[in-house]
């Protein structure tokens, strides 16, 4: 089906939905609908995709390295640019006029023994997602990303809403886990719903018609979350979403007056003021990187030594034992597991299994 015909059935299909009454008898009616959309949407954004691998892009092919990636996201003269130097040994070119930055440039953040990556992709624009601008290849680098900074106008932070939007758009989901939803696809039976008690916005009848419409047959669906919208539902059928935590900046917070600053910490807390060109907030935005990013350092003791601590192992929260053995090409052989030290064991050098799970700083020895 070629773009134009997607787009004009989508359109067809969102004209049903307006003028149809919702109700408990049209609600399974309207579910398959949305199904559809999001069905021909995912389509559309594959297709866009595929043309921006295809494309090339001229400098937007950014091999990942470091311990994770972060992408400054943000419209035009933003300072983004400026930001990256601030944050990194990167010399982006920066400049008071838009599209500044006509490819993607790296640069690398040292901090608490973590090598982090932060990408300066071009200025977003409205319709980014439909692909005007370079919208599509700087998406296209942003649902790779592990982290998104969000840096918005000190003069309007209306911005975010707009950006938030055209990332939603591009099937990313800012700040939002993934809904555990298991898919065993059978060979005969229909769809079966499990834990449907769950669903929030919808029923049973609707799951099943949503699902066929994604193209399921047979399969037998779990639900593994408390509550599931029918969106969040959809999401987790398509499979084609990307979760990714951000941090919303406001740059140039230096030329902010009181008044502002105590407005915008009224209605947005959470919000980092920032300003790179006098290095205030840059050292709290590190800090905020790092935790946002559920990074913890594992330092390594070998045996009859001292532990290494110039030289942490960074990894993701949630680590193991076994993990940290894989990383290092250590072989554990049957059950053994490893001698630690520090807040996740009673004692210091406790002895713990395989499937111990490490916490800050813990020290481990084979």
């Amino acid at each position: 089906m070629r773009k134009g015909t997607i787009k004009q059935r989508i359109g067809e299909i969102r004209h049903e939905i307006k003028t149809t009454p919702y109700h408990k008898g049209t609600e399974h009616h309207i579910g398959r609908l949305r199904a559809r959309i999001a069905h021909l949407k995912d389509q559309l954004l594959r297709e866009r995709l595929r043309g921006c691998r295809r494309g090339g892009g001229g400098g937007y092919a950014i091999p990942k390295s470091g311990d994770a990636t972060v992408v400054l996201v943000g419209f035009p003269s933003v300072g983004k640019s400026t930001l990256l130097n601030a944050l990194t040994n990167a010399q982006s070119k920066t400049g008071s006029y838009p599209f500044t930055t006509l490819g993607v440039i790296p640069g690398m953040m040292k901090y608490r023994g973590a090598e982090i990556q932060i990408l300066d992709v071009p200025g977003l624009i409205l319709g980014a997602a439909k692909g005007k601008g370079r919208g599509r290849e700087v998406l296209s680098v942003v649902r790779t990303a592990d982290l998104i900074i969000l840096l918005v106008d000190y003069r309007d932070f209306n911005q975010q809403k707009a950006i938030l939007s055209e990332l939603e758009s591009a099937a990313i989901r800012v700040n939002k886990k993934k809904p555990v939803v298991i898919i065993n696809k059978k060979t005969r039976g229909g769809i079966l719903i499990k834990n449907n008690r769950v669903m929030k916005d919808f029923n049973n009848k609707t799951a099943i018609g949503i699902a066929e419409e994604l193209g399921l047959k047979n399969a037998e669906i779990l639900i593994k979350e408390k509550t599931i919208t029918q969106k969040e539902f959809i999401d987790a059928l398509l499979n084609n979403r990307v979760y990714i935590p951000s941090i919303t900046t406001i740059g140039k917070s230096d030329l902010l007056r009181p008044n502002e600053v105590e407005t915008i910490r009224k209605k947005f807390p959470q919000t980092l003021l920032i300003s790179p060109e006098t290095d205030k907030g840059v050292n709290e935005l590190k800090k905020e990187i790092f935790r946002k990013l559920a990074l913890i350092r594992i330092f390594l003791k070998p045996k009859d030594e001292e532990p290494d601590f110039s030289k942490p192992l960074i990894a993701k929260k949630g680590i193991t034992v076994a993990d940290v053995a894989e990383k290092i090409g250590r072989v554990l052989e049957g059950k053994k597991g490893a001698h630690v030290w520090g807040k996740s064991v009673r004692y210091p050098g406790q002895l713990v299994g395989i499937n111990h799970v490490l916490k800050d700083k813990d020290i481990v020895s084979f």
